[in-house]
């Protein structure tokens, strides 16, 4: 039997295709109602992390952060001795070789495994896995991984997969970001942003127009990826940079960018891609106290 810890945006996807590709899976969540649909599907509701120690051999971890990771990989680890954690959570680097270390001690396997793409690129089995760890037992669980992930690219350690997923979000949250404000200075000086694509597209940033444009533009967006888990992202990457005394000037920004509109726009829940909105109110408030500092 295979266990899954942290059924959420995620989480909740990844194990159900391991449900339909006809694997037996025990699942556990910090809140229990979040996993319990997965009952419908054949799963079986773990009430804690030792329940699913000690009816699965081999565990996934998706969950949202270092802390949550931390204590779902400790208590994982004390409940069984021998146990094959997969991680696919996206972590610190200094978690990463920490929890390994941990792992390697209790005498169990630690492989980080975090992944591109989103909950419907889960659902799908369209997923791309950052592999670190033992190649022995990743190559065990690659039919298994392939459930949800459509192919395995193997980095080295697990805190070379944690630091190469942080290094690729960047590229992502980089370019989405970008666009966003080549959207807002075009409107600044009343240029649609269709007249703007027109150039774009005949260029190679068309990839990030196509990627990217409509979810910006769009009134309704859906989460895929949340504001909050963007700013913790960026943090990590920052923090891991800071570790090697690697100066991030960029990332830093990128940090604070999506750490106020997670706070102080009250946008933590929100899809990250809503960063434009948030731009925009600052703008919005910019020009208001301008016409209140220049009013007579």
């Amino acid at each position: 039997m295979l266990g899954f810890a942290g059924t959420g945006l995620m989480g909740f996807p990844m194990a159900r295709r391991l449900l339909e590709s006809g694997y037996k899976v025990v699942v556990w969540n910090k809140t229990v109602d979040k996993a319990r649909p997965l009952q419908d599907l054949g799963a079986l509701l773990a009430s804690s992390l030792r329940e699913v120690a000690e009816k699965a051999d081999t565990v996934m971890v998706m969950v949202s952060d270092d802390e949550a990771s931390e204590a779902v990989v400790r208590e994982l680890l004390s409940s069984r001795k021998g146990i094959c954690l997969v991680n696919h959570s996206t972590v610190s680097p200094t978690h990463t070789l920490q929890a390994r270390r941990l792992a390697e001690a209790a005498g169990s396997a630690y492989l980080a495994v975090p992944v591109m793409g989103g909950p419907s690129e889960a659902q799908r089995g369209e997923l791309i896995g950052i592999a670190g760890g033992d190649q022995e037992a990743l190559e065990r669980l690659r039919q298994v991984l392939s459930a949800y992930i459509r192919e395995l690219v193997y980095v080295g350690s697990p805190e070379e997969a944690a630091a190469v997923k942080l290094a690729v979000n960047s590229l992502y949250f980089t370019s989405m970001v970008g666009l966003a404000e080549a959207i807002l200075l075009a409107e600044a000086w009343g240029v649609e942003p269709p007249k703007l694509f027109q150039v774009a597209d005949r260029l190679w940033v068309k990839a990030i127009i196509e990627r990217y444009s409509e979810r910006l533009l769009s009134e309704e967006k859906p989460v895929r990826f949340k504001m909050r888990l963007a700013a913790k992202d960026m943090f990590y990457a920052l923090k891991a940079g800071y570790d090697r005394g690697q100066p991030l000037p960029h990332i830093a920004a990128l940090t604070q960018i999506f750490l106020e509109a997670a706070t102080l726009g009250s946008m933590g829940e929100e899809d990250y891609t809503n960063v434009i909105r948030f731009l925009r109110s600052r703008a919005a408030s910019t020009a208001q106290r301008s016409q209140t500092t220049l009013a007579p």
